[in-house]
């Protein structure tokens, strides 16, 4: 008989809570929290502010721990990883990319792609090579030396982008990635990030409050006062890629 091996999620969560405060003050920011996404998908994450969806993003990128419960990343329980564990997690697993865009200013659009890469040690000649790689991939090719000053708020997300991806994760965190943007670059962005997940392979897991940013996912997690109300496909998605065609 073929007894098949079930891999396990990329990333669970098992009874996850997070408590802030004591007595009376105390805030569940998460609550039980039961959670499997497997590797390659794209995963929108919704809720209004205090819901918890944003301390569960932190719990998976190694920036916060559970108050009880365990998260899990590929099947290893992460609950007495050291602080220079859960920095390695995040640099040799993890790509980030924020609203605000978090870029060094008066500095280099390779430069800033660079940086992760020089936090691992390598040599300046590959780092360079790998920088400017990801700067294509993103279509920043000719605009390696320009400083974040001399980019347009899309091109700018497009660097931290190429940031992000350029040590190869294995999954990409997106907070309110299209934040700062308009409608047009928005959409840019969104095509660009749905690329990679597709063609890369890249697991992305994106918070936003926005539905037609939300709708770019396969799979929708809604979160309401540190709960998890709804993990559900997005059905959304079909049509939206229909009507982008």
């Amino acid at each position: 008989m073929d007894l098949a091996v079930t891999p396990a999620p990329l990333i669970a969560f098992d009874k996850v809570s997070k408590f802030y405060g004591r007595g009376e003050a105390t805030i569940r920011a998460l609550d039980q929290i039961d959670l499997a996404i497997s590797a390659g998908e794209f995963v929108s994450i919704m809720g209004p502010s205090g819901s918890g969806k944003s301390t569960a993003m932190n719990i998976i990128g190694g920036l916060d721990i559970p108050s009880s419960g365990e998260f899990l990343f590929q099947g290893v329980p992460t609950s007495d990883f050291s602080r220079e564990q859960r920095t390695l997690l995040r640099r040799h697993m993890l790509g980030f990319v924020f609203q605000g865009f978090n870029l060094l200013a008066r500095t280099s659009a390779v430069e800033n792609v660079e940086l992760p890469l020089v936090y691992r040690g390598m040599a300046h000649k590959e780092r360079r090579e790998r920088a400017t790689a990801a700067l294509a991939q993103v279509g920043l090719a000719g605009r390696e030396g320009h400083t974040t000053q001399e980019l347009s708020g899309g091109q700018q997300q497009r660097v931290a982008i190429a940031r992000a991806i350029v040590t190869d994760p294995a999954v990409l965190l997106a907070d309110e990635p299209t934040g700062n943007l308009d409608t047009k670059t928005s959409t840019e962005i969104m095509e660009l990030i749905t690329r990679l997940n597709r063609d890369n392979g890249i697991t992305v897991i994106m918070v936003t409050h926005e539905e037609d940013i939300a709708a770019y996912g396969s799979r929708l997690l809604r979160f309401t006062d540190g709960h998890l109300v709804s993990d559900e496909p997005n059905l959304e998605r079909a049509s939206h890629a229909a009507g982008s065609r």
